[in-house]
């Protein structure tokens, strides 16, 4: 059985490959910064969209679905196969392109993780927003704040902050 860590190398080795800005997002990126661990079966990364990127997924053995809203660029590339499950974010806002700028060795900052975690809001992803609060960690809480209310998950944030 492979990893999802053994998923996000082989996409690393490919994102590498075409160059680009690429950053693990989700529970992946969330257990660099949580109190202590938690499963996750899949990789998600949000990554530049270059030239070829789909192709080089297929290339290497993968069935990929390419996701986008009519007239629109694409947003999401659902890549199976391998033993591998990885979803990959293409950045189509702002705000995307902002947490890539940001992004140190292939991750996003603890401060998107947050923001990430408030947007989604499920269960799982309120208990990571308490593991990494839990760790006390330094945050730009200027810079949730401001994307927290652009985003309309300020409520949610005040939330997160009263649960720690």
């Amino acid at each position: 059985v492979r990893e999802p860590s053994d998923s996000a190398a082989s996409a690393a080795e490919i994102l590498e490959r075409l160059g680009g800005r690429w950053a693990l997002i989700g529970a992946l990126a969330a257990l660099r910064y949580r109190s202590n661990p938690r499963m996750t079966t899949d990789a998600d990364l949000l990554a530049d969209d270059v030239p070829g990127l789909a192709d080089a997924f297929r290339d290497s053995g993968y069935d990929v679905d390419v996701h986008a809203e009519p007239g629109e660029p694409p947003h999401l590339l659902v890549v199976r196969g391998r033993g591998d499950q990885i979803d990959i974010l293409l950045p189509v806002v702002e705000y995307q392109n902002t947490v890539l700028d940001r992004a140190r060795d292939h991750v996003i900052t603890v401060e998107d993780v947050i923001l990430h975690k408030l947007i989604a809001w499920r269960p799982r992803d309120r208990n990571d927003i308490a593991s990494i609060l839990a760790t006390q960690p330094i945050l730009d809480e200027g810079y949730i704040e401001s994307w927290a209310a652009q985003w309309e998950v300020s409520d949610r944030w005040r939330q997160a902050r009263e649960l720690t």
